[in-house]
């Protein structure tokens, strides 16, 4: 007896130390809505507790959830609720965009918006295409974007970076790029800043000449900098001080979002008609 129970305490052991090995600490989808809403609205508009955006709200913090983080069967209620707000080709089934476990999503996922500059499987592509539909048609359904699909991507965009970025926030350990998009620094502009930089760039075309326009770009642009010299230290190995400093710029980056984005959204109307 005494030596079964020995076998059951190292086989308990060995599949609690797997668990942590495998899996990936990340903000739940309130951490993540609470990012997304401040960085669209921040002090400008309390949206939270406002009924005649309750929708409008919920669909977004849905869509963004099924393309960007839904994984091991869960989003049933998500999915249900955009298919009742009707929202164009929504999946029937969640099983059409399902993955089974926690980091092996963040692969298939959470490694940039365009698919197109990613190395992923064929039915990692395929499903991803299912996902980003469901953004993009959420987007459409609330919002009128006068035929301008650049814009409505790149709005899209910003909303799974926002999410990318709070990940980065989150996590207690550096993940490379084959897991979870760069935060900055890489010469080939693959990351989250250039990305950030790009969609914001087509999303406030017409406020290009704008203070809070250039004051973003620069400081986007000064924070990548920064990341760059620290990922080249070591050869990308970053020690424990190196990793807070990583977070901390990951934090930096938040924040120029949250205090400028809103201000710069309550300007475009396809914005500003639904939720001002």
């Amino acid at each position: 007896m005494k030596h079964i129970k020995q076998v059951i305490t190292i086989l308990l052991t060995a599949v609690l130390c797997f668990s942590l090995t495998t899996s990936v600490y990340a903000f739940n989808s309130d951490e993540h809505d609470k990012y997304m809403l401040d960085v669209l609205f921040k002090s400008f508009k309390n949206v939270e507790n406002d009924p005649s955006v309750k929708n409008e709200v919920e669909a977004l913090e849905c869509a963004a959830f099924l393309t960007i983080d839904q994984y091991n069967g869960n989003g049933e209620n998500e999915l249900s609720f955009l298919q009742q707000y009707k929202v164009k080709d929504i999946p029937s089934s969640i099983s059409k965009i399902d993955y089974t476990a926690n980091q092996y999503h963040r692969k298939a996922t959470h490694r940039g918006w365009d698919e197109s500059k990613i190395v992923y499987t064929t039915i990692s592509i395929e499903r991803w295409d299912i996902r980003k539909k469901i953004l993009l048609n959420t987007a459409d359904k609330i919002f009128d974007f006068k035929g301008n699909t650049s814009k409505r991507d790149s709005f899209c965009a910003l909303i799974y970076y926002i999410h990318i970025l709070s990940d980065r926030i989150s996590d207690n350990k550096y993940y490379p790029n084959d897991v979870i998009m760069e935060l900055g620094g890489r010469s080939d502009n693959q990351d989250i800043t250039h990305e950030l930089r790009h969609h914001i760039g087509i999303l406030f075309s017409d406020q290009s000449h704008s203070f809070k326009f250039n004051h973003v770009v620069t400081k986007l642009d000064y924070i990548d900098s920064r990341i760059a010299a620290l990922l080249k230290k070591n050869n990308g190995v970053l020690s424990d001080k190196d990793f807070a400093e990583y977070k901390g710029y990951a934090e930096d980056i938040m924040e120029v979002l949250m205090y400028n984005i809103p201000e710069m959204l309550k300007d475009e109307d396809f914005f500003k008609k639904v939720f001002y």
